[in-house]
């Protein structure tokens, strides 16, 4: 019963706003582990994030994620990422799907980063797929750019903008895929440990602060935490790396909804 009150109130604020913004959760057990402070990371998961992370890879890539939400059967994360090098930068492929059969959000992105000196670029195309059972299915495109500054070995910074193109699902009831901008900086005093920022803001609400950190050590094992303000939702994290394979895990805390967990998966194919 109480998962059915829980599972209810929850679409009921979807529904109210229109529709969710859980087309933007962050993928990958890294970025949900140190709270979604990702503007600045550069890894495959980056293409789900800021674009312009993934152009420093010299190798073909993909990745699984899974994540559930709160213990709820409707509220599970699934994505699957293929990122690879080509001439003049790096290109991505990305899908993703949120819900279930009642409700449920698809994205499909293509994307591409390159790299200039200290300053990486990237930029995706999205089509984005909404579905209520009883409502129909609406569609719309929307793009994104980020750029990453590595102004020293110690410092980046970083930034990204969400639907530059103000999507809307409808004109008549003005049903808006949200715009989010997002600026961040990470502190790497050590190749073991990173300490992120992150300042994001949905262009109708209020400012999010996420921070997050992470500390590598045996050099095969990483440990991660983050927070943000508002619901100051906790977050932790775990991660192993062995050679061309890599496993994270993360667990978050919202003080009101529960726990959720997440895990994912990639692989690097090796250069010859």
């Amino acid at each position: 019963m109480r998962k059915i009150i829980l599972f209810t109130t929850i679409m009921g604020c979807f529904i109210s706003a229109g529709f969710s913004q859980s087309i933007y959760a962050p993928i990958g057990g890294r970025a949900i582990g140190m709270g979604d402070a990702s503007v600045t990371i550069s890894d495959l998961w980056a293409g789900f994030q800021n674009t312009a992370g993934i152009s420093q890879s010299d190798k073909f890539e993909v990745g699984a994620n899974y994540e559930n939400r709160y213990g709820m059967d409707g509220f599970n994360f699934m994505a699957l990422g293929i990122s690879s090098p080509i001439p003049s930068g790096n290109a991505f492929i990305g899908v993703f799907r949120f819900g279930d059969e009642f409700y449920n959000e698809h994205k499909v992105s293509l994307g591409y980063a390159t790299e200039i000196g200290i300053i990486q670029l990237g930029g995706r195309a999205n089509y984005l797929q909404y579905q209520i059972m009883g409502f129909g299915t609406k569609g719309t495109y929307s793009i994104d750019f980020g750029g990453i500054a590595n102004l020293t070995p110690q410092l980046v910074i970083g930034a990204q903008a969400l639907n530059i193109t103000q999507s809307v699902l409808s004109n008549e009831d003005s049903q808006a895929v949200p715009t989010l901008l997002k600026f961040g900086a990470s502190y790497r005093p050590k190749a073991y440990f990173m300490l992120n920022t992150e300042i994001e803001k949905d262009i109708q609400k209020k400012s999010l602060m996420k921070i997050g950190a992470e500390y590598n050590f045996l050099e095969k094992f990483y440990l991660r935490s983050g927070v943000q303000s508002g619901s100051f939702q906790t977050f932790y994290g775990l991660g192993f790396k062995y050679l061309s394979l890599q496993w994270d895990y993360a667990l978050s805390n919202h003080p009101e909804l529960g726990f959720s967990h997440a895990i994912s998966m990639q692989y690097a194919l090796r250069k010859k």
